[in-house]
C-alpha cells in the first residue's frame, strides 16, 4: 500500500484510478484499515468474495504463511513498523489489476504469497503504455 501511496499523483497523472477491494464485512474495520494504513484510495467491500473468485484470487494457509512473508514481518519489527493484528481471513491471497476503460483487463497479477506484489515501476511502466496506445486511436 505504502508504494502505492507514494505514486498517487502519478496514477492521477495517467488518468488511473486505484480502487481497494476487502473481504471485510464490516465498514468500520475498513475505515479503520484506511486510516491505519493512510490509504487514499477507495476501499470496495466484497464479503461475499465474489471479486475474489471472478479474478481467480487463491485462498492459502501455506502461502500467506511462507518463509519469506514471515521474514517481512521480522524485518518490519525490527525496523519499528508498527505492526497491525490480523484481523479477518490472513490465509486470503490478493492481486494487482489494470482493467482499461473498455473492461478489458491488461495485468493480472495473482500473489503467490501475503507479500507478493509487482513492483510499482512495472504498474507505471504499463499505464503510461497504454495511455501512449490511447493517445494513438
Amino acid at each position: 500500500m505504502a508504494q502505492l501511496r507514494s505514486h498517487r499523483d502519478e496514477f492521477e497523472s495517467l488518468r488511473t484510478r486505484v480502487l481497494l477491494i476487502s473481504f471485510s464485512r464490516s465498514e468500520g474495520y475498513g475505515r479503520k484499515w484506511l486510516q491505519e494504513t493512510g490509504a487514499p484510495f477507495p476501499l470496495l467491500l466484497d464479503p461475499e468474495r465474489r471479486t475474489y473468485r471472478a479474478y481467480g484470487l487463491r485462498h492459502s494457509v501455506a502461502r500467506s504463511w511462507s518463509p519469506r512473508t514471515l521474514w517481512y514481518y521480522v524485518r518490519a519489527a525490527f525496523a519499528g513498523r508498527k505492526l497491525h493484528g490480523i484481523r479477518g481471513d490472513p490465509n486470503q491471497l490478493g492481486g494487482d489489476f489494470i482493467v482499461d476503460s473498455d473492461g478489458i483487463v491488461r495485468l493480472a497479477y495473482r500473489s503467490r504469497e501475503s507479500v507478493d506484489r509487482p513492483p510499482v515501476a512495472d504498474l507505471l511502466g504499463l499505464l503510461r503504455s497504454l495511455n501512449r496506445e490511447e493517445t494513438v486511436r
